[in-house]
């Protein structure tokens, strides 16, 4: 029987916290974050669900907004050495994905120590940097370096400006970061960034809103194109294939919260080789238990063949980080 992998799961040290908060009085945490590192917790999660391996990366994107380049340059590394020692100490159960919140030179320089000093399994971005679409020519290295390397990509949304009140009621997470997950993953198809190079990246949360409006994106290109007097303000690029084609050929995990019906409409999507199951362990109810059981269930409801079942559970995860 093949493994069960947990494909995108968060996790922090106590280490690593204790540095933010002691030498650059990081306020971005409250209660306690202690569930982040309890590895005593997690595993046992992993083994009553029956979870044989867990993707570690990196939690608390938002720690990176606004940050000066050579404090998270310093912390990027002490986070990337963290997870790096956590999956050494235990190499069956944790596979570790670095991190990479803002590109330049010295960042591409650690993206090449995360692959081939600290053998991770790839790299964690964000759906934005500081506010800037990643499609930008500037952040262009980072998609080089994912070719260069054959390293996938975790990309992770990260919070951008809205409203002033859209955090009141957590809409700047419940909604905004599955909707900056889709604009990242539309200015790489309409940014030329898919078609410039060749690199896997798993997008979380299904894919933002990509699966339900696959139809919207096609028809969308299409009216514009055959009435273009009427978008004179829309500049599209040529496109080797359909739009919606180049959007299939991301990954999409299955952290919808354990929504049977998200869950089929992701798989209708991308297919049984693109999904990949994910729940944001420990985030969630019962420090992600809950998240564990309902995504599990709601596989096994799929309308998979064996085959397709195993691949979703951990084979297309397998493939791209071993």
């Amino acid at each position: 029987m093949p493994d069960t992998i947990d494909a995108y799961t968060h996790v922090l040290t106590e280490q690593f916290y204790d540095t933010l908060v002691a030498e650059y009085d990081f306020q971005g945490l409250t209660g306690d974050p202690s569930f982040l590192w309890d590895l005593d917790r997690r595993l046992g999660d992993m083994d009553e669900y029956g979870i044989d391996r867990q993707v570690l990366t990196l939690a608390l994107p938002p720690l990176w907004q606004g940050m000066d380049g050579e404090t998270a340059l310093e912390l990027t590394k002490l986070a990337n050495d963290e997870v790096r020692r956590i999956a050494d100490d235990h190499p069956d159960r944790f596979v570790p994905v670095g991190t990479i919140p803002k590109v330049n030179e010295e960042f591409m320089a650690e993206f090449d120590r995360c692959i081939d000093e600290l053998d991770m399994a790839g790299i964690q971005m964000f759906s934005n940097v500081d506010g800037e679409p990643i499609d930008r020519p500037r952040f262009h290295p980072l998609f080089e370096r994912a070719e260069r390397h054959d390293a996938p990509l975790w990309m992770h949304p990260q919070l951008h400006d809205w409203y002033d009140w859209a955090s009141e009621y957590m809409e700047h997470r419940l909604f905004g970061w599955p909707f900056d997950t889709t604009l990242a993953l539309s200015r790489l198809v309409f940014g030329g960034v898919t078609e410039a190079y060749d690199f896997d990246l798993l997008a979380h949360h299904g894919g933002g809103m990509v699966p339900f409006y696959g139809g919207r994106i096609d028809s969308f290109v299409r009216s514009r194109r055959e009435y273009p007097e009427n978008y004179a303000d829309t500049d599209l690029p040529e496109l080797s294939e359909r739009a919606s084609d180049h959007f299939r050929e991301f990954y999409a995990d299955t952290a919808v919260s354990g929504s049977a019906i998200a869950h089929d409409c992701a798989h209708g999507f991308f297919g049984d080789d693109r999904l990949v199951f994910g729940t944001d362990y420990p985030f969630g109810p019962g420090r992600g238990r809950e998240w564990i059981e309902s995504g599990l269930l709601a596989v096994d409801g799929m309308d998979l063949d064996e085959s397709a079942r195993e691949r979703v559970l951990g084979g297309n995860v397998a493939a791209l980080v071993e």
